[in-house]
């Protein structure tokens, strides 16, 4: 298989504030680059303003085979390509693809979280997210549900209610074990 062919999506770590300015530069230079942004509010001491922020804070992704990676070593902004013991880290395309659904549709609801780990298998089963599957943490009165994107280390906190979710075990899973989680906290 030529290099070419072996295109991943590699998360990378910028310098604050960058990311933007990343994303063009690599759209730029012909590079497939994912910015997942959320619209939030922000107040200043005279007014309050609906702004795009990045979902996740100084990451950005890129589409690449290994040439490419290092093309986006070299921007400037670029502090380094995450790795995990050693090893570059890899995002699946059904995790970005994933990202991309929730960002698109949940907008409003979205809040980044530190990553969680354990609980029930859980399956989507309406709605745009239909089909995303996961691990139920506790339950609460907030009506949570969170995703983890593993490749940088945060997750994604999304409304649903408990009648758009069910327990699926492992065996029954669509998805490889252990690349998501959900945080229900409903």
């Amino acid at each position: 298989m030529k290099a070419v062919d072996n295109v991943h999506w590699f998360v990378f770590y910028t310098k604050p504030r960058w990311e933007k300015k990343i994303h063009e530069k690599l759209i730029l230079k012909g590079l497939e680059s994912y910015l997942p942004l959320i619209k939030t509010w922000r107040q200043w001491s005279d007014r309050k303003k609906l702004v795009e922020e990045p979902l996740f804070k100084s990451y950005i992704f890129a589409h690449v085979n290994e040439k490419g990676r290092l093309a986006v070593l070299q921007t400037e902004g670029i502090v380094r390509c995450v790795s995990f013991n050693g090893k570059i880290a890899v995002v699946p395309d059904h995790q970005i693809e994933y990202v991309k659904r929730i960002v698109e549709f949940k907008q409003e609801n979205l809040k980044v979280v530190e990553q969680i780990h354990k609980g029930t298998r859980v399956r989507v089963i309406s709605g745009p997210l239909e089909g995303m599957e996961g691990y139920v943490e506790y339950v609460d009165e907030d009506k949570w549900i969170v995703f983890n994107v593993e490749a940088v280390n945060h997750s994604i906190r999304v409304k649903l209610s408990k009648d758009e979710v069910i327990k699926i075990l492992d065996a029954e899973s669509k998805v490889e074990s252990k690349k998501f989680h959900y945080k229900n906290i409903l």
